[in-house]
């Protein structure tokens, strides 16, 4: 098209039409020669050709394929640092050594005498970050497992199940006090009822000795009034 163009504008441009048609050929030619690859399907075998051109065609697409998606290679680098296999997580981890992350101290458990010291609050928030923390050890662990690689450091979940049972040992004890301090509380009521009602109950039985006590005075003055007339 390009050529047409070209000669269709006149002798002025002869020159430039001379200049541009060994390009305008190799283009041309790129595109005849270079074709995409094509899939090879069951129903085409009558429409490829011989035996070995089917070959070379599916072996274009395969090549095209695994360059253009994914390598089908297993990461000999990851292996050798990691282990056998690979994770989806590799894009997350760092560079670290498997041996000097393994030297490193990951940190300890908590303990009951430590937890005793926190709030309601702070118990309840570290809760969920250790709940967090071992959701995200179960998911490595069971990628580790599912890629046939050893997981990192597996002590961490050890040291999260640890520092939960404690924060557990912690509440329990606090539970445990405050339902004895409960029955305790309901026990002094009860004595305190008990006092009270014996109380009211001597109160009344001198209240009503008084008024007896008065009315036998009130008769004794009246027949003593009677007995003068």
């Amino acid at each position: 098209m390009m050529s047409r163009i070209l000669v269709g504008c006149g002798g002025g441009v002869s020159s430039t039409a001379a200049r541009f048609s060994r390009p305008l050929a190799q283009f041309q030619q790129h595109f005849i020669t270079t074709t995409p690859p094509l899939r090879v399907d069951a129903a085409d075998d009558n429409d490829a050709g011989t035996d070995g051109e089917k070959l070379k065609v599916a072996q274009r697409w395969m090549k095209w394929n695994q360059r253009k998606t994914w390598r089908y290679e297993p990461n000999e680098e990851l292996i050798a640092r990691v282990g056998q296999g690979s994770s989806p997580l590799d894009a997350f981890r760092d560079t670290v050594p498997k041996e000097k992350r393994d030297a490193e101290p990951v940190g300890r458990s908590w303990s009951a005498k430590e937890l005793r010291r926190k709030s309601y609050d702070d118990l309840h928030k570290l809760w969920l970050v250790l709940y967090k923390e071992k959701n995200m050890l179960m998911t490595e662990a069971n990628l580790a497992r599912r890629h046939g690689y050893q997981m990192i450091q597996p002590e961490r979940k050890r040291k999260v199940r640890k520092s939960m049972g404690a924060i557990k040992h912690v509440l329990g004890e606090r539970k445990r006090v405050k339902l004895a301090d409960f029955r305790a509380y309901k026990e002094e009521l009860a004595k305190l009822d008990k006092l009270l009602a014996d109380k009211m109950v001597d109160e009344m039985q001198t209240i009503q000795q008084s008024e007896m006590e008065e009315s036998m005075d009130d008769e004794a003055e009246k027949l003593a009034t009677n007995d003068k007339i």
